[in-house]
């Protein structure tokens, strides 16, 4: 999975520890792409990778206060995944010392997901669907407006 592409968009985030960091997203399932090293050879950037178009960067700095308040980082469960994959991984999370924002469980816009927050408090929800393969676009927002 460590091709090299151009990325058409991905996040940083600054983690108050990157090593610990690094870590704890590949409990999740991440794969380290290449530590980058900065002056005097100490690490200044992890490049992690959920799936294919789904990078994350890491770098290290002070975290100050609430990081990324409002932004949730969403990853899509990758091919080949059931939905009862999503309940393992936020098994792995909790062991992994994740703090679980919002429990597993089917969505009305059918999907199945639960958010997290990582070591620095960033929020990362993740997600599988859709779980009836046979709805169409009308009956999910017809579920959605119900809720």
């Amino acid at each position: 999975m460590s091709d090299f592409y151009p990325m058409p968009s991905f996040p940083t985030l600054t983690v108050s520890d990157l090593a610990a960091s690094t870590a704890f997203y590949e409990a999740l399932g991440f794969e380290t792409v290449f530590v980058m090293p900065g002056p005097g050879g100490a690490p200044a950037l992890a490049h992690l990778r959920w799936a294919k178009y789904a990078d994350l960067m890491l770098r290290p700095g002070a975290v100050d206060g609430l990081k990324g308040a409002g932004v949730t980082l969403t990853f899509a469960w990758t091919a080949g995944a059931v939905a009862e994959d999503l309940d393992t991984l936020a098994a792995r999370a909790r062991t992994a010392g994740a703090k679980i924002l919002r429990e597993p469980g089917d969505r009305p816009w059918n999907a199945r997901d639960f958010s997290l927050a990582d070591p620095d408090g960033y929020a990362l929800t993740f997600t599988f669907g859709p779980i009836k393969r046979d709805l169409d676009l009308a009956a999910v927002v017809a579920n959605v407006t119900r809720s």
